[in-house]
């Protein structure tokens, strides 16, 4: 059977992506390894930005899908004493309601659903990806083929050797992920998430609090309620958890090849911040969508017509993302002891917070810049550290704007980009 593009994995980014195709008159193939009904299953809420369900062409959820909204982000120091507190308008959605609404509106598209099948290889021909086979040998045929299939993507992993796009996603970027339930939905309007606890972070909304880390030694839950017992002192329901995985880095270097393009978490679209995929996701999926139509209108899926979704994701979400990640890296590299002290003396301030989670490009003005000097002088290390941090991060932005305009210039672009990347620890 032969389709124009068949997408694999049926998230947020594989239903948006898909959706938009089909909506553009496109034959779309939509694999999932869940049964239909069991598509979006799993614990836990997701926070989601508000505008990111009108920017990717989807009303917003009601009713049961939306649990409630948030208006703040609190980031704590590693004592949960001290906390930088932000503007943060977002939602936390019921995943598995908005995911079976998504998958309607998809189907109401044209997108036939192909559930409870799990990739088995893609097909390759003459270097070009040609469709997939599915572990009971069933073999679909497509000009493209969209990977939203997650993290450890079997799709990215066995493409060919000529194609310029990492394979494995190194294990020093996948974070851990522990959560576990709250007995009832708090009536709260805030996201809380506690730095540099254990080797990770504690994060906790209305719905349930979890433990990340990308140390994979740890004892994830042990450390949770360790952490809940000596500062939270809440109840949870141990009987409703659950574990993930998540990439925490910069997107992929390259997401295209002749006929393979990917999205989601399959491509690293993560806010490194909060360690969020839905929205990133959405969005890369709704660019993605909107370059691919281009490109089946002129009947070319070639890794050169498709660059330009690297292109347009690099300039407006990757090179925000990338700005943030460093950041992260810059607040998580410090000791608990120097964050505590950084949060209490005003070292870091709620503008820095803000500007990590928008992408937005710090500026500190002299008077500001003396003001942390005098606060900071007593650990004048921490100043030393933060300010090297945002000029790599202003650095690390720019060069995702200044992303190759064809695969040419890619080699050169990755090896700049590595020693941005290395030049801070």
């Amino acid at each position: 059977m032969s389709f124009d593009v068949i997408v694999i994995g049926a998230g947020s980014a594989g239903i948006t992506a898909a959706f938009h195709i089909a909506k553009a008159g496109n034959k779309v193939l939509l694999v999932d390894k869940a049964e239909e009904k069991e598509i979006g299953r799993g614990l836990g809420g997701g926070v989601v930005k508000i505008h990111a369900f009108s920017g990717a062409g989807f009303p917003r959820p009601q009713g049961d899908e939306l649990v409630s909204y948030i208006e703040t982000f609190n980031i704590y120091s590693p004592t949960a004493k001290t906390k930088k507190t932000v503007n943060y308008s977002s939602m936390i959605i019921d995943k598995y309601l908005m995911t079976q609404r998504l998958l309607g509106y998809a189907k109401e598209q044209g997108v036939t659903v192909l559930a409870g099948k799990e990739l088995k290889l893609l097909n390759v021909q003459d270097d070009k990806v040609t469709g997939i086979t599915t572990t009971d040998q069933q073999s679909f045929d497509a000009k493209l083929v969209i990977d939203a299939s997650g993290v450890n993507s079997l799709a990215r992993r066995t493409l060919p050797d000529s194609f310029k796009i990492e394979k494995e996603i190194d294990n020093k970027h996948i974070a851990r992920g522990y959560l576990e339930m709250l007995p009832k939905v708090e009536d709260t309007n805030y996201l809380n998430s506690y730095l540099a606890v254990s080797d990770g972070y504690i994060w906790k909304t209305a719905t349930e609090i979890g433990f990340g880390s990308l140390d994979h030694s740890i004892d994830l839950k042990a450390r949770l309620h360790a952490f809940i017992d000596e500062h939270i002192h809440l109840k949870t329901d141990s009987s409703r958890s659950y574990y993930g995985t998540i990439p925490i880095r910069q997107n992929l270097y390259n997401m295209v090849g002749n006929g393979y393009l990917a999205v989601g978490d399959s491509a690293c679209m993560i806010s490194p911040i909060e360690g969020a995929g839905i929205t990133t996701s959405m969005a890369g999926a709704k660019i993605a969508a909107d370059v691919v139509n281009k490109c089946l209108s002129r009947n070319d899926l070639s890794e050169n017509a498709l660059w330009s979704f690297n292109l347009e994701y690099n300039k407006t979400q990757g090179s925000q993302l990338a700005y943030m990640d460093m950041l992260r890296r810059g607040v998580i590299g410090l000791s608990p002891d120097d964050i505590d002290f950084a949060f209490k003396q005003d070292v870091i301030m709620d503008k820095d917070v803000l500007d990590s989670i928008t992408g937005d490009i710090a500026n500190v003005s002299t008077m500001d810049k003396a003001s942390r000097v005098f606060r900071g002088i007593r650990r004048p290390g921490i100043l030393l550290r933060m300010e090297n941090c945002m000029s790599k991060s202003k650095d690390l932005k720019n060069h995702y704007l200044n992303y190759p305009t064809n695969i040419s210039g890619l080699d050169e672009w990755v090896k700049k980009l590595n020693t941005i990347n290395n030049s801070f620890s």
